[in-house]
């Protein structure tokens, strides 16, 4: 949230500086309001555009396992498993974290106090429709009240003093300047800023943005004005008539505004077509900046997955329960017990001899074409690398290392996944390590299964299948079984290439 909330703070403070630069003395007045709340509405937006992206991956070097075909004759081949079942563990610290929770508090009570003064401001004037005169006037509502005050405008209304309206004090100019308000529905655009700054008074820059858009509007009614062919010199004058009346709230359209002087300049200001249609194109890359700097990346990772099968991520839309009860994947826990080895370690003409031995395979020119090792230069490699230290094992390219897969943790499933599992036309069973119709899954229950694990199916292993996944079960006897011999089961030799990291 942090994250976002200085995404939407700085993209707003980057556009409008863009406006500032680009468009503030562009008399593109209908561009320039399509502009100003675009780009808050923008900076609302983008930090919540995920764009997904590929970090390049650095490749690894690969085991020596992989480079070389054979296995020596005394060592087990097997597969290990890429993830296992792990119950999802909830044990997680009571903690109550109170400055964010202060924080919260902070931010609420100044969103209330800002929302109390919009609806105050709302009541006032609406108490002024209702207790004054109103008037028709070319599809608004005059209102006449008695207060001596500036001429202003709000949605449809139009107040004005009633002793001046009634004598006929009322300038032709000024009604059609407030007129210009009301029919192009400018007061929206203030109760829009309004409401934003409510719940996103920590930015700074949008009171700026009001201050603009209201500056603007007054642009665009006098232009309204002026287009009917009225004397600039005599409209200067009206405006500065007027600079002494008493001022309206902030939420409405009033004739006389602040900065009367950048008024009068953008009165006999003219931009060319050429410098319009320039500005409004530089705005483009601007746009794409911001988008590029404040939107939220997030990382494409790609998995490996062995058998042409990928870890299941059940869709939400579909089993939601049942993707919310999926355990955590984790790679299996290895037992590495020590690889023979000796105190007084092997000659100098010894490591002479292995190295020679493994140059015929380590060689960058040979390794890349995937030489098989033969089983006399296997054997006798074992041979000495059980005679050597621990020291000299450790810095040796090609090393041997005596592995023992741990066995596959316990883990019940939910019923809502279990009843899932029936589905044949969804998942192909294979229960205790059988391939199994759906209908076996009726002699059991959720309760009666101690490891699960479910798989997608992808590329060639769906042919000829018409389920998309695959799950492997245990039950509490099978899983038992398996884990005694698991447990029992000797450890299997593995030749290993690269630096040590043991």
């Amino acid at each position: 949230m942090i994250t976002y909330l200085i995404n939407f703070t700085m993209c707003s403070a980057m556009l409008l500086l863009a406006y500032h630069l680009l468009l503030k003395n562009k008399t593109t007045y209908t561009f320039n309001r399509f502009y100003l709340l675009a780009s808050l509405v923008f900076s609302l937006a983008t930090p919540f555009i995920a764009v997904k992206w590929m970090p390049q991956v650095i490749p690894a070097i690969q085991p020596v396992a992989e480079k070389l075909q054979f296995l020596p004759a005394n060592s087990v081949q097997t597969q290990i498993p890429l993830y296992t079942n792990v119950p999802v563990v909830n044990a997680v610290p009571h903690y109550v974290n109170y400055p964010l929770y202060g924080l919260a508090a902070v931010y609420g009570i100044i969103c209330l106090l800002l929302l109390y003064r919009f609806a105050r401001n709302l009541i006032a004037i609406s108490l002024s429709v209702r207790r004054n005169k109103q008037v028709d006037y070319s599809g608004t509502r005059l209102v006449l009240v008695n207060e001596r005050l500036t001429p202003h405008t709000f949605l449809n209304y139009i107040f004005l003093n009633k002793d001046e309206y009634t004598g006929k004090q009322i300038e032709a100019a000024v009604l059609k300047h407030e007129l210009a308000h009301a029919s192009q529905r400018h007061s929206a655009d203030v109760i829009f800023i309004e409401l934003l700054q409510i719940f996103g008074w920590f930015n700074p820059f949008i009171p700026l943005y009001r201050k603009a858009v209201q500056l603007n509007h007054e642009f665009i009614a006098d232009a309204a004005v002026l287009a009917g062919n009225n004397n600039i010199t005599d409209y200067q004058q009206l405006l500065f008539s007027k600079l002494g009346y008493g001022k309206s709230l902030t939420i409405t359209s009033q004739f006389n505004y602040s900065v009367t002087k950048k008024r009068l300049i953008m009165m006999t200001k003219t931009t060319s077509a050429a410098a319009a249609m320039l500005a409004r194109l530089a705005i483009i890359p601007v746009l794409a900046i911001a988008f590029i700097l404040f939107c939220t990346k997030t990382e494409v990772l790609q998995a490996q997955t062995p058998d042409k099968q990928e870890v299941k991520n059940i869709p939400a839309k579909k089993i939601a329960a049942v993707s919310q009860a999926q355990p955590i994947r984790h790679a299996p826990k290895i037992a590495v017990p020590d690889y023979p080895s000796t105190k007084e370690g092997i000659s100098d003409d010894l490591l002479k001899e292995y190295k020679a031995i493994t140059d015929k395979y380590t060689n960058p020119k040979v390794v890349n074409t995937r030489r098989a090792i033969t089983k006399a230069d296997n054997d006798r490699l074992e041979e000495i690398f059980k005679q050597m230290s621990r020291g000299q094992q450790k810095q040796q390219l090609i090393r041997f290392a005596n592995y023992k897969a741990a066995p596959l943790q316990k883990a019940t499933p939910t019923s809502t996944q279990y009843e899932e599992w029936k589905d044949s036309n969804m998942y192909g069973t294979w229960l205790n390590d059988k391939h199994v119709d759906n209908s076996e899954l009726e002699k059991y229950t959720a309760h009666d299964i101690s490891n699960f694990f479910v798989s997608r199916l992808l590329g060639a292993a769906r042919v000829n299948k018409k389920y998309k996944y695959q799950v492997n079960l245990m039950t509490t006897d099978y899983y038992e079984k398996y884990r005694k011999e698991q447990i029992a089961s000797a450890p299997y030799t593995v030749m290993q290439y690269g630096p040590a990291n043991f």
